[in-house]
């Protein structure tokens, strides 16, 4: 690794988190249609079925990954390269869901029984073993030339959702505020646990360590994410969510959040978050909001955190986006759309 190239591109990196006016990190790729996903690779040689259940036993590691490198490039552009364990709905299946491919990709099912019996939300150790696994056998291949970047790890919210059901989870913090906060407590436990546990096993990389987006950070770092507080008004993830979160923010040095264009609603909850460094964006293209639509809204937030924007977008919206480095720091990794794409 050049030492100068590197020393320009971890100072830029700092500054990204401290959220300084004038940071653009970027890599812009040309957008392509969803493709179906090809199934997950198996232990026995095949790739499982649509509808088949996935089992920590059942996959191997050594299955999801082609030759080694000799010495893999860890800086490319404004970036760190490194792999990421596969996402295999890795923090629900560790609080008991089932996971099986649907569409070509892994998907989490509701547990059995009563979601009420709290004493029986426990860590599956067997996909806490099958995780370890995967990030030994990354260290090794990197072997200090890449970071090891974390998996997805969804939320506590989300945890939740999975676990006991997208509804269900709506009705139990509306009518067993109670309940619902202890559930949400042991997720979140989990969540850190698991988390502390992958770091624990992920060597330093140059001091530091690398965010799933490639942003260098010079200590610990983690991702956390709330997909269903789509489902949720601002009071209600504000009083009842978001706190579960902030002990995620305040577990680690550094972290960062993922939304959707559809969950801008929380926002201003998340900008009061002192130990929050980075709320990152994926746009919902085509169905939206669009980044237009909430253009708005990502300028209030380079206002006051760091901003990772992904997914597709315009030339113009680029151009927009592009501007928003001027009152912060900025991360972009999206798509261009090519003009006409809906013809």
């Amino acid at each position: 690794m050049d030492a100068a190239i590197w020393a320009q591109l971890a100072a830029r990196h700092r500054a990204f988190w401290r959220a300084e006016p004038g940071v653009l990190l970027k890599e812009v790729g040309t957008h392509h249609p969803l493709r179906e996903g090809v199934g997950v690779p198996l232990a026995d040689g095949r790739r499982a079925r649509e509808g088949e259940l996935i089992t920590p036993d059942g996959i191997d590691p050594q299955c999801f990954y082609g030759p080694a490198e000799a010495a893999p490039t860890a800086l490319q552009g404004d970036f760190v390269a490194g792999p990421a364990v596969p996402h295999l709905c890795w923090t629900e299946a560790i609080v008991g869901c089932p996971v099986r491919v649907v569409t070509g990709g892994p998907w989490a099912e509701p547990v059995a029984g009563d979601w009420r019996d709290i004493d029986r939300l426990q860590p599956d150790r067997a996909w806490w073993d099958r995780l370890d696994a995967f990030v030994d056998l990354l260290v090794e291949r990197t072997a200090g030339h890449q970071p090891v970047l974390q998996p997805l790890m969804r939320g506590p919210v989300d945890m939740m959702a999975a676990a006991v059901g997208h509804a269900e989870m709506c009705l139990a913090l509306a009518e067993e505020p109670a309940l619902a906060a202890a559930y949400l407590d042991r997720c979140t436990t989990i969540f850190i646990d698991t988390a502390r546990r992958r770091l624990a096993r992920t060597p330093a990389f140059a001091g530091g360590f690398v965010c799933a987006y490639g942003i260098w950070a010079p200590d610990l770092e983690v991702r956390t994410q709330v997909d269903n507080a789509s489902m949720l008004s601002p009071a209600v993830y504000a009083r009842q969510v978001l706190p579960h979160d902030r002990r995620i923010m305040e577990a680690f040095p550094y972290t960062h959040i993922h939304l959707h264009s559809c969950c801008m609603h929380v926002v201003d909850a998340l900008l009061e978050v002192e130990a929050l460094n980075a709320i990152q964006v994926s746009i919902d293209f085509p169905g939206g909001p669009l980044a237009a639509a909430i253009m708005p809204v990502l300028r209030r937030i380079a206002g006051r955190k760091a901003l990772i924007v992904t997914g597709p977008v315009t030339s113009a919206e680029l151009a927009d986006l592009e501007q928003l480095a001027e009152q912060g720091s900025v991360c972009l990794r999206v798509d261009l759309v090519q003009e006409g794409w809906w013809e």
